[in-house]
């Protein structure tokens, strides 16, 4: 009796060690689920916590149950509620693990941490540096704060040349003014368009990188994403896989978007990127857009504040080298590719910039991440090439929204969040990204109800002509077109009523193309640039000014070698605009004719000629 009372105690240890044991486990995972959920802020709130009530109620009820099995010795019971219990906790672990991986993902977007890099750079044929040239601005990180770093660490003994601009910087290398010069590390690519063969003047004598908080980090305006909010997307052009490498860039693409999530109606604003508009962190001198990119994510987007009077929520800048990780990640997105003008130049470089050995073909097709990429670059194939450019973005952007709406499991939908969170940058906060999900949320469900129903995208088109500024060509807009794109982005925002249609006329006969809000032809008057007047007759320029009303001033040079009235000088060079100008100082030519003095012993010709005439008559 004495041994079976001493089994029967031992075997209910052993019952309630597996008991606490188990228990450990399940309250262990049923804390990290919980954990999980609790990230979900703004995800089905409701659903979250009573997942969690019922997790810690069936906690409870496994606790009560285990004691009153042990106190009955119904040992059969606490082996089937300790496999159920365990059951949960790896349902409870997996669910944290995959909860946990793609909050990481999300959150991750946000580059809170940035490496940067600053080169050291010189001609290809420089033998020995003595005189370096640096950025002014003691904030440009790469320009200023790491070469300092770099020079000190290193006792170099460099003679240093400071810039306020690296325009200005990489011409005085050219000239042979400075040995050296300290530069971003993406430099071949930002310069490129100034300096179209930097890569092969120049070759990198050395690098200095340092990981240090995100300088250009812009603080967005908190609007939920379930309101109609505006977003900036910033297409970077960089050689780097990611945006923790570098902080340089060159806004290659802009395109403001403008999203209600209520009529799941957006409008995609592409602002070519050799717009000429005032900048509006360097005094609001009119350049091209892009250029503001090189002062920073902050300037870009009060830039565009500027040009558009709308107010920008958020922005997102994506590397293009991610482009292709993101549609290789979806398995290709289907795109109707446009026939283009010269097909020779239908074959660009791939995302590294080694050859050209990506080419497209018209048609509709799928395209892989390099094509999409190279389809969302090519300019030189369109006769109209940088507005065919940003219209091919548009495609891109359009077909890869589209194409999200195919993910139908966890591994397809990480392997998305991995390829955007190492090459895309948002001041969107996690928060505010969860809460796509309620956007998405809604797609799905308007697709149920309609298989071809998405997201309603309006396209832009801003009208535009080409016009030379200072030996520069820029893109200069109709007023008109950004009039009327702008109310559109403004109606979609719900910050303006649109105008109702209260006619329509269609025929059987035409096609029907989908209207390009912009997209008109426009009698604004052009604007225009100085023209050069040297040369000239003054009264040429009195001519040309009467439709003007120019302030000339009129300074005079005498001299004996210019024609009388010709222009000599002019105090604004030619190709200016004219709507920057106030007055316009001309000099011109006041000639002087000098008599020679006659020799009194020479007879005069008249008199000669007379006497010869006397002679014949007699």
């Amino acid at each position: 009796m004495k041994n079976l009372k001493k089994k029967l105690q031992k075997t209910n240890k052993y019952f309630r060690f597996y008991f606490y044991t188990i228990l450990i486990i399940f309250l262990v995972s049923i804390i990290l689920i919980s954990q999980g959920l609790l990230l979900l802020n703004g995800i089905e709130s409701f659903i979250r916590y009573v997942l969690i009530f019922t997790l810690t109620v069936i906690l409870t009820l496994y606790i009560i149950g285990n004691f009153v099995f042990l106190i009955l010795k119904k040992h059969i019971w606490i082996i089937i509620m300790g496999i159920i219990a365990l059951i949960f906790s790896v349902i409870n672990c997996l669910g944290f693990y995959y909860i946990n991986k793609t909050y990481r993902f999300i959150d991750n977007i946000n580059k809170d941490v940035i490496t940067y890099t600053t080169n050291l750079v010189a001609l290809s044929n420089t033998k020995k540096i003595n005189t370096v040239g640096m950025i002014s601005n003691e904030e440009d990180i790469e320009g200023y704060v790491l070469p300092k770093e770099y020079i000190e660490n290193n006792n170099k003994k460099y003679k240093i040349k400071f810039y306020k601009d690296y325009i200005s910087l990489i011409n005085d290398l050219y000239n042979n003014n400075i040995d050296g010069l300290f530069i971003t590390s993406n430099y071949v690519i930002v310069y490129n368009n100034e300096f179209n063969t930097i890569k092969d003047d120049t070759k990198v004598i050395d690098s200095y990188s340092k990981e240090m908080k995100n300088q250009d980090l812009v603080e967005g305006t908190n609007k939920s994403v379930t309101e109609p909010f505006t977003a900036l997307l910033i297409g970077v052009d960089s050689k780097y896989n990611g945006l923790a490498q570098n902080a340089a860039f060159n806004g290659d693409a802009l395109m403001l978007v403008s999203f209600n999530p209520k009529t799941l109606s957006a409008v995609m604003f592409s602002i070519p990127r050799d717009t000429h508009v005032p900048i509006a962190c360097n005094n609001n001198n009119e350049n091209k857009i892009n250029s503001a990119a090189g002062y920073g994510t902050k300037c870009m987007i009060d830039t565009i504040e500027n040009l558009t009077k709308i107010d920008i929520d958020y922005y997102v800048k994506m590397n293009f080298k991610g482009v292709v990780d993101l549609v290789n990640a979806l398995g290709g997105i289907y795109v109707d590719v446009p026939k283009p003008d010269f097909k020779s130049e239908y074959c660009l470089e791939d995302s590294n910039r080694i050859s050209r050995n990506i080419c497209l073909k018209e048609g509709p097709q799928v395209l892989n991440g390099e094509q999409a990429l190279a389809l969302s670059r090519v300019r030189k194939a369109f006769i109209i090439s940088d507005f065919k450019r940003v219209q091919n973005q548009q495609l891109v952007l359009k077909a890869i929204l589209f194409k999200t709406k195919s993910i139908r499991n966890i591994n397809d939908f990480h392997k998305v969040l991995n390829a955007v969170s190492k090459n895309l940058d948002t001041n969107i906060q996690t928060k505010e990204m969860l809460n796509f999900y309620n956007v998405g949320k809604s797609l799905l469900f308007k697709n149920n109800l309609n298989e071809n129903g998405f997201i309603n995208i309006q396209k832009t088109y801003l009208s535009c002509y080409s016009l030379n500024i200072n030996g520069n060509s820029t893109t200069q807009y109709y007023e008109q077109s950004l009039n009327e794109i702008t109310k559109a982005m403004k109606v979609n925002l719900e910050l303006e009523k649109p105008e109702i249609i209260k006619t329509f006329t269609f025929s059987v006969n035409e096609i029907y193309e989908e209207e390009v809000i912009g997209n008109k032809y426009y009698y604004e008057k052009r604007k225009e640039t100085l023209p050069n007047f040297v040369g000239q007759n003054y009264n040429y320029l009195n001519e040309w000014n009467s439709t003007r009303n120019l302030n000339i001033i009129v300074k005079k040079e005498q001299s004996n070698i210019c024609i009388n009235n010709e222009i000599l000088k002019q105090s604004v060079k030619s190709s200016t605009l004219i709507s920057n100008i106030n007055s316009l100082t001309v000099t011109i030519c006041e000639n002087i004719i000098e008599e020679k003095p006659i020799n009194p012993t020479q007879p005069k010709i008249e008199e000669e000629t007379n006497d010869i005439i006397e002679d014949m008559l007699e």
